[in-house]
């Protein structure tokens, strides 16, 4: 497959409304893009530039939507051109398919068809582009940050080779440095295959001079003005224009007219000099000696019985009562997670983490323990505030209003159930704040409804509502243009002149000037400290193992036939033939008795439960055993509960074994080229399992969101019902985004179009043959113990 050449882009009074709203996302759009032409596409928040992204990438889908006008790459409708254009979206999380990082690379290149001995080659270079060679092919997706994962989605594209790059803010949850390489590797891409570019930007800065063309939409009308890209620097009506809908334009700074020093070189591409602020003078709040993070508890357990490794060690830090700290760094140093356990939301690895009187509060609040972590929910929510990275993780009623009022309702007195606030002076809070946010008019609104600007000034709201001092956020100015930032910057700023404290992640240099921030920098580790061993898999198992090099299918062999002499008997003689033989192929597996007493225990549980509801539940037969007056145990219901048990117990532990040394990939290539089942059915499942996993994250994090919020899991059955609801509630929320983000990401990448290739061959190998020849002589070996003893029981279940 040669190089493919740029795309011509036409747009003929396309327009797009979707099924539900009032109003088009795009109307009459007439538009002329030519091949290899370089575009950087602007317009207000809602100018419909995501929806003509995806238009032109082939995965606008909605039957009920209103929709006029051709789209089309080379003339040809661009849904009829997958595989032609590559879709960057926003969001990291739904651009990753495939477990390790090699296979998720070379997923769009499969799918186009591209022979097999040139897909590794393009997966290598894609990955040295965007700075991810070091990491391996075989590294795990789950383990990057997401600012990694962005970039991982970007090589993916690459790989693809296509004839149009449709990036839609590729950099917004980048550092500098992976910004300036993400920039870089897509330049260079366009330049050597010719490849038409089309980026969707707020901060025009970084792309303004690499740019040919500066496309401007105008809200639900069409383009509103088009222009060489060079004019944005030099244009004072245009830059003036762009400005007004919320831009980040070269040379004009956000920040004018705020009371905040302005540092030399603020509106350039470089980061600004340090901020010039003082010493923190104010009051001791929290302190942190040698601190350890990470997100496993130290107790986890992992890698073969080790206590899982933290994050980022040594950190030393005192957060006083009236400054700003920015906490910053490379993606994948540990920011986030630093940042969760200065909150009280995540146990310390190591050294100590102090809140002072000046935090904890005089009085009651001595009842309080020294480690944030140690509080009540409902401790934390009055005194540190935390705002997540995305909004809508913390959101929990079904009104703006509600929203307000929910943290200064769950406020209490430390150590006591007494709230913090009156009713009225609640009200009085949610009121003021609604102006202060400029969110009047939605103060009925559902949460889940808002714009992305308005979701991120309510987050912060319901955490100012509870009047904490500390107030922490995460990445607070991710995906925000410029009005929407300084209005940030304001009320943050309202926050510290009234003696609060604000800690912020961030890669924003204009944030950190807008708050006269002091900056704590945090340095990565290679690789990245949580990231498990080459071969290790689930459970801390190992695929580097030698039943983990083997064929996924001659395993799946195996567990058939072992678990088919099973299924034909029930005793427990032939169960226990087979546990034997599987606790002896452990050091084959590489797993350790610890590791599979983990992985096991909860199967043994529901074995000797199994055993016991049968032995009451049995008819009677032989003598009895013990008499319970409501039922009877008897030496025949004795013996069947034990071989019911054991047999479910003997059924599970190959396939736990088996399974737990093998990728999902790799089986997924067996079931398609070995078994012939189809792709997109395969694939398809395989990318749902990686989202099952991404849901446990979720729900984990929806867990910390709510303790923040003070609505934890705690009180009577009532209220952990009721905040357990609404914390599935909110999953179901993010998995319907997830899928239909995954859905798009696998779509854009032609999954689905046609014949594909596969970058890993599946095949059997003279190595492979024992672990079948294993299977039956297990499989027959517990068939002919269990007849040599006398216990066999030919049954149908």
């Amino acid at each position: 497959m040669g190089e493919a050449p740029g795309v011509a882009v036409t747009a003929e009074g396309w327009s797009w409304q979707h099924a539900e709203r009032e109003t088009p996302a795009i109307a009459g759009l007439d538009l002329q893009i030519s091949a290899g032409e370089k575009v950087l596409l602007a317009g207000a928040s809602g100018a419909g530039k995501s929806t003509l992204l995806h238009g032109l990438a082939g995965v606008l889908h909605d039957e009920d939507a209103q929709a006029a006008g051709q789209l089309l790459l080379d003339g040809v409708p661009a849904e009829q051109a997958r595989g032609r254009a590559g879709l960057m979206q926003q969001d990291p999380e739904s651009q990753v398919v495939l477990s390790r990082i090699g296979d998720d690379v070379a997923f769009a290149a499969e799918n186009l068809a591209v022979p097999r001995a040139e897909i590794w080659g393009r997966v290598d270079r894609a990955l040295e582009a965007v700075g991810l060679g070091g990491f391996g092919l075989e590294h795990p997706s789950a383990k990057l940050s997401g600012g990694q994962k962005q970039r991982l989605a970007l090589a993916g594209i690459l790989a693809m080779r296509p004839g149009l790059l449709l990036l839609d803010e590729p950099t917004a949850n980048l550092d500098p440095a992976g910004v300036r390489q993400v920039r870089d590797a897509v330049l260079r891409s366009a330049e050597l295959t010719g490849a038409t570019v089309i980026v969707v930007e707020h901060r025009l800065e970084i792309w303004a001079e690499h740019m040919d063309t500066l496309v401007v939409l105008g809200t639900g009308a069409g383009v509103r003005r088009r222009s060489p890209a060079a004019q944005i620097r030099t244009d004072e009506a245009l830059g003036d224009e762009l400005s007004s809908m919320g831009l980040w334009v070269p040379g004009r700074d956000p920040l004018r007219g705020l009371s905040i020093p302005r540092s030399a070189g603020a509106d350039r591409e470089d980061p600004p000099p340090e901020p010039l602020c003082p010493e923190p003078q104010g009051e001791l709040l929290l302190h942190a000696g040698g601190l350890a993070v990470g997100r496993h508890s130290p107790t986890t357990r992992w890698r073969r019985g080790a206590i899982a490794p933290p994050t980022l060690t040594g950190v030393e830090v005192e957060i006083r009562r009236g400054e700003t700290l920015g906490i910053t760094g490379a993606n994948g140093a540990g920011k986030s997670t630093l940042l969760l356990t200065l909150a009280g939301l995540l146990p310390a690895h190591g050294g100590t983490l102090t809140a002072t009187a000046g935090l904890k509060g005089d009085g009651p609040g001595e009842l309080l323990a020294a480690d944030p972590h140690d509080w009540r929910s409902a401790d934390l929510v009055a005194r540190i505030g935390m705002v997540f990275q995305e909004p809508e993780h913390q959101f929990v009623r079904g009104s703006v209003a509600e929203e307000l009022a929910l943290g200064a309702e769950q406020a209490k007195v430390p150590g006591t159930a007494e709230p913090l606030y009156t009713p009225a002076e609640i009200d009085a809070r949610v009121q003021r704040l609604l102006d202060r946010l400029g969110l009047r008019a939605l103060a009925q609104a559902n949460p889940f409804t808002l714009s992305g600007g308005e979701k991120r000034r309510l987050s912060v709201g319901t955490v100012l509502a509870a009047g904490p001092e500390l107030l922490l956020l995460d990445e607070p100015t991710f995906g925000q243009d410029a009005h929407t930032f300084r209005e940030l910057i304001s009320l943050l700023q309202d926050h510290v002149d009234a003696g609060g404290t604000v800690l912020a992640v961030t890669h924003d240099a204009a944030f950190l000037r807008g708050l006269q921030a002091r900056e704590l920098k945090l340095q990565r580790g290679t690789p990245p400290p949580e990231a498990p061993a080459a071969g290790e898999l689930f459970g801390g198992m190992r695929a580097d193992s030698w039943l983990g090099r083997r064929n996924a299918l001659a395993k799946l062999i195996a567990v058939f036939l072992i678990t088919a002499a099973l299924v034909v008997t029930i005793d427990v003689v032939s169960a226990g033939v087979v546990v034997l033989a599987s606790l002896a192929a452990l050091p084959l597996a590489g797993i350790r008795a610890a590791g599979l007493l983990r992985l096991m225990w909860p199967f043994a549980l529901g074995a000797v439960v199994a055993a016991w509801g049968t032995a009451l539940a049995a008819e009677e037969s032989g003598a009895v055993l013990v008499d319970l007056g409501f039922t009877t145990i008897s030496e025949g219901s004795l013996a069947l509960g034990l071989a019911l048990g054991a047999r479910a117990f003997a059924i599970v532990l190959p396939s736990v074994i088996i399974f737990s040394t093998t990728d999902p990939t790799d089986l997924a290539d067996s079931l398609a080229q070995q078994l012939r089942l189809p792709a997109r059915f395969v694939l398809g499942a395989l990318a749902a399992m990686r989202l099952l996993g991404l849901l446990a994250e979720h729900w984990t994090t929806l867990g910390h969101a709510r303790r923040a919020r003070g609505v934890g899991a705690h009180g009577g059955v009532r209220q952990r019902l009721r905040s357990t609801l609404s914390q599935a509630f909110g999953l179901l929320v993010q998995a319907i985004r997830m899928a239909t983000r995954l859905a798009v990401t696998m779509e854009s990448r032609g999954f689905g179009a046609g014949r594909r290739t596969w970058a890993r061959p599946a095949r059997f190998h003279a190595a492979d043959v024992p672990v079948i020849l294993g299977g039956a002589l297990i499989g027959a070996a517990a068939v002919c113990a269990a007849v040599a003893a006398g216990t066999w029981n030919f049954v149908w279940s």
